[in-house]
């Protein structure tokens, strides 16, 4: 589905478009609108889609709070400028200037809830009325903007006090309206009220390592039409277990990789969690042949932490963020468990996989493969947050 801004009058309206799934637009029409800004992190955007006028509009439950439709929110978190839902008055080649761009569409997934739903942003589309367009990811933006997190909780300045009000902001689901709406003047307000894009500028200030948006004008190999193509049809289960890959894939582009790598590595003197094979780096080899990977690709304000982290073969970190692994722990018998979920079983076997040399790991982790130090083994919590997200009951 799409958060996409149509033509009406002179500002716009912003409408729910597409399909997902078995999902359509007319089973969402009057829950609240929650969005995910970070795997089990969501935030109210204080508004439902309504039919008005035969339209899908999205109606805000206080319409008098500016800059506060989720399009503007989804923005906010990302610490894009301020965007214009008038399009005829933005101009310019740079974009990413105050008031000089519309966020165009949203491309999101949607989980259904009872009481409500949930949309997590996957790509934003920028524009302007000189039709220039800038496509960003929202996973690898967010995951610019934890780093940023990161760094402003252990500083004393003004600035970092404004990045930490940020980050209570989207990270609480008892933000108000008027708060969610406020955040990015904030920012700019504390950074000076500068013209451009204010994350490089939170990152140099921070001292963090350079990090890249695309190019104006520059739509990445990844990002096609296709992306906000109305009809895609994505089951949600695929579009869960993706969704964690894709924050993981940012995850490991953060600056503190190599330090994460190492300490997790070292935890587990190299050796697989799953197989138990001790693969360190020789003088033969030019790599080791375990990976660091990650549980969940942020912490709050612990993003690379050991106890987020898994040491894993190669083969098995693929097998982990493909979704063909589960891990979770069992808190009365304090013992990890492997496990292969049974829609993985039921696809493979549909077209021959081998699930032999997988199925031999499943089963409880013997404790010889866990860290010697007790207080760096996986942290039950980010394990039964993640499996949570991938069975669609994240809150």
């Amino acid at each position: 589905m799409n958060i996409a801004l149509r033509p009406s009058g002179g500002r716009g309206e912003y409408e729910l478009a597409g399909t997902q799934g078995k999902l359509h637009l007319s089973d969402v029409f009057g829950l609240p609108i929650f969005i995910e800004i970070l795997p089990a992190v969501v935030v109210n955007a204080y508004s439902k889609c309504l039919l008005k006028d035969g339209k899908p509009r999205i109606r805000l439950e206080n319409p008098n709070v500016r800059n506060s439709h989720p399009a503007s929110l989804i923005a906010g978190a990302m610490m894009l400028p301020k965007p214009r839902r008038e399009r005829h008055e933005t101009h310019g080649a740079n974009l990413l200037r105050w008031e000089q761009f519309v966020v165009q569409t949203v491309r999101i997934d949607v989980v259904r809830m009872v009481d409500r739903v949930i949309v997590r942003p996957v790509t934003v589309r920028l524009e302007n009325d000189d039709d220039v367009r800038l496509d960003i990811s929202f996973a690898e933006r967010m995951a610019r903007v934890v780093r940023v997190w990161t760094a402003a909780a252990t500083k004393t300045d003004k600035l970092a006090e404004a990045v930490r009000m940020h980050a209570t902001i989207f990270t609480s689901v008892a933000s108000t309206q008027l708060e969610l709406a406020n955040s990015t003047a904030m920012l700019h307000m504390a950074l000076g009220k500068p013209e451009g894009d204010m994350l490089p500028l939170l990152e140099a200030h921070f001292k963090l390592s350079p990090a890249s948006t695309p190019s104006i004008g520059d739509v990445s190999a990844e990002i096609t039409d296709e992306d906000f193509d109305e009809e895609v049809h994505i089951d949600p289960a695929e579009a869960r277990v993706e969704r964690v890959r894709q924050w993981r894939l940012s995850a490991v582009r953060g600056h503190s990789a190599s330090s994460f790598r190492r300490k997790v590595k070292e935890a587990y003197d190299s050796r697989c969690l799953f197989s138990g094979l001790r693969l360190p780096r020789t003088k033969a080899t030019a790599t080791s042949g375990v990976d660091a990977a990650h549980i969940l690709p942020w912490s709050r304000f612990d993003l690379d932490g050991t106890k987020n982290g898994l040491c894993l073969s190669k083969q098995n970190h693929w097998a982990f963020d493909a979704g063909l692994f589960r891990l979770s722990f069992d808190k009365t018998e304090n013992i990890y468990i492997i496990s292969i979920p049974e829609p993985v079983r039921t696809e493979t076997k549909k077209v021959g996989f081998n699930l032999e040399p997988f199925q031999a790991l499943v089963g409880p982790i013997p404790r010889k493969n866990l860290p010697a130090n007790e207080m760096l083994w996986p942290s039950p919590k980010y394990l039964d947050e993640l499996n949570r997200f991938l069975d669609g009951k994240s809150l």
